[in-house]
């Protein structure tokens, strides 16, 4: 995968971050070339089957969708062509959403409502029960978020709002997903997720050629 100039760009880097410190070095770099070198080059089907599966399990009905750790805006894309019309996006990079602002949907409308930086290390400066539905992709991943951050998610997520959350594969096994979905479930904050397994790229080469995600579905109830 070609990266640009600049040989610490790449998802190497990506997947090697410690700190938030780290994401917001790495992505001010990266946001301007992100979608012609890491988009595109390497076939990015992430986004799209995310939004699938969230779309599949009824979407928003009409509602607000936060997409978390949204980027360069390609999910709030993906979502606006197909008609989902209020989206916000949350991300650590300024420099990210400076690129995602510029989206537009096929409407020619604006991808997102608003865009804000966050940190979801820390806790949202978000109402509770604020989304009517939530979607993130490459965000619960190696070098960035872990199981916690959820529960802020399923705070500022309304009853019935319907969720569809990434988790790379390997890091789902090791950060222990599972735990924290068995424990709101318990609790009754959430119904029983169900994971649905989906490619990340198509057209990478390479070591993570092959990698996959596991979208945890699941809608909120308190």
């Amino acid at each position: 995968m070609s990266t640009g100039d600049d040989d610490d760009l790449g998802l190497d880097s990506a997947y090697s971050l410690e700190t938030p410190d780290d994401s917001r070095r790495l992505y001010s770099k990266w946001a301007a070339s992100y979608d012609d070198d890491f988009i595109a080059e390497t076939g990015y089907v992430y986004h799209e089957n995310v939004v699938g599966a969230f779309l599949d399990a009824g979407g928003s009905a009409g509602g607000a969708v936060l997409d978390v750790g949204c980027g360069t805006g390609v999910i709030g894309q993906a979502l606006g062509d197909v008609g989902e019309k209020i989206v916000d996006g949350i991300d650590i990079s300024p420099e990210m959403l400076d690129v995602a602002r510029q989206k537009k949907t096929v409407f020619g409308e604006p991808a997102y409502r608003s865009l804000f930086v966050a940190d979801l290390t820390t806790p949202l400066d978000i109402p509770d029960d604020t989304y009517n539905g939530i979607v993130s992709s490459g965000t619960f991943t190696h070098g960035h978020l872990p199981p916690d951050p959820i529960r802020e998610l399923v705070r500022i997520a309304a009853p019935t709002a319907v969720c569809a959350i990434g988790i790379n594969a390997e890091h789902y096994v090791a950060e222990g997903f599972d735990g924290l979905f068995a424990e709101l479930s318990a609790a009754g904050k959430i119904t029983s997720p169900m994971l649905i397994d989906v490619a990340i790229y198509e057209a990478m080469t390479g070591e993570h050629a092959g990698d996959r995600a596991s979208v945890a579905m699941f809608q909120v109830l308190a």
